[in-house]
């Protein structure tokens, strides 16, 4: 198993098409997922709201995903059987009906989990007390929905993580670039399918990313098996690796 990690933007889904179609001209059997595909839908995530806390309405960060759908694809990944992989259509903000979700054949080798926080730690409680962008002093300004989030992440987004054989890090570099990638992505949705978020929409949208975006260029190449570093372009700066030749 995979992970492709890194703030959105970068080209996760690309690199991942791309490992594929290597994986496959080499005769391995291979397929990648997006952890986007695992969103709870509103409905879900309208009930995680009411029990938790208001500011989970919104997809994103950990806690909006359905962790036992993953793990339910990867425990039947890792013992060979056929997999079933949802589909989140973000122009409605839901998966499509089941009936069209991918249907991979038993015998996957290799399994791509691409996703802007796969892989990512929990930080420290002493480094959630101070809020880092308008976003959390005007909706999170006593800092309990972010110590959830970092809670969550821990229980049970680390048992997740901790199957992932190889982690792939597409290193950014800085958040500021987030924002102008994510209007990229959101112009060519509406390109395609006439939805989308408007670019105030955007800016409001990404802001609650902020946070673990920031913590995970800090951590995230210190645990990567193979860190990539890329530049304003997405061009490829220096690659490293752990791994051996």
């Amino acid at each position: 198993m995979i992970g492709v990690s890194g703030i959105q933007g970068l080209g996760k889904s690309t690199l991942s098409q791309v490992l594929c179609k290597q994986l496959t001209g080499s005769a391995i059997v291979s397929e990648h997922v997006s952890l986007d595909d695992f969103y709870l839908d509103p409905e879900e995530r309208a009930i995680l709201a009411s029990q938790r806390h208001s500011l989970f309405q919104q997809r994103g960060l950990p806690g909006t995903h359905d962790v036992a759908l993953l793990q339910e694809v990867i425990s039947q990944f890792k013992q060979g059987r056929a997999i079933t992989l949802p589909i989140f259509d973000k122009s409605i903000d839901r998966k499509i009906p089941k009936s069209q979700w991918r249907t991979v054949a038993a015998g996957l080798q290799v399994l791509i989990i691409e996703g802007w926080c796969i892989g990512q730690f929990p930080q420290q409680h002493n480094q959630l007390v101070l809020p880092v962008n308008r976003f959390e002093r005007q909706y999170d300004a006593d800092g309990a929905f972010r110590l959830q989030v970092n809670e969550i992440l821990h229980q049970q987004y680390q048992p997740i993580f901790s199957q992932i054989d190889t982690l792939i890090y597409l290193n950014g570099l800085s958040f500021d670039r987030v924002y102008r990638w994510r209007l990229q992505q959101e112009h060519m949705l509406k390109a395609m399918t006439g939805k989308g978020m408007g670019d105030d929409e955007v800016e409001r949208f990404i802001q609650p990313f902020q946070r673990l975006s920031e913590w995970g260029i800090l951590s995230l190449p210190n645990t990567a098996d193979i860190e990539v570093k890329l530049g304003e372009n997405r061009e490829v700066l220096e690659i490293k690796t752990k791994l051996g030749n």
